[in-house]
């Protein structure tokens, strides 16, 4: 009997350790089972992150374009300008046609006519033989 009892004390203690390591077992499933649900919430944050930043990372390379493009435009502008400002008279050359401008203007010049220029030398040659 005492082997009977000392039986059923070990079968005791074993069921005793069954029970103790299946808890622990169903802990650790339990923690695994919340440590995935952690992962697959965090994956599907990253995936749709990603497809967030592909969205902003190609608007920013359409906008980089437009730039690209608008500075090229602008480029040639400046080039034509810069062709055509060589082209232009330069300030002296303007002061210098203005001055030429003043002195053959018919309000601030006086012009003489012919018969004036041959009329004042008449009267020059008269007043010399005089």
């Amino acid at each position: 009997m005492e082997q009977q009892d000392n039986f059923s004390i070990l079968q005791n203690e074993l069921v005793k350790m069954v029970k103790t390591n299946a808890g622990r077992i169903r802990s650790l499933e339990q923690r695994l089972t919340n440590l995935e649900q952690r992962l697959t919430t965090l994956e599907e944050k990253m995936i749709e992150e990603s497809e967030s930043l592909k969205k902003d990372f190609d608007q920013i390379m359409i906008d980089i374009k437009a730039v690209s493009e608008s500075v090229s435009k602008i480029r040639s502008e400046i080039i034509v300008l810069s062709k055509n400002i060589d082209k232009a008279a330069k300030r002296s050359e303007v002061k210098e046609l203005e001055s030429l401008l003043d002195l053959y203007s018919p309000i601030k010049s006086k012009f003489t006519t012919r018969d004036e220029v041959e009329r004042l030398i008449e009267e020059k040659l008269e007043k010399k033989t005089q």
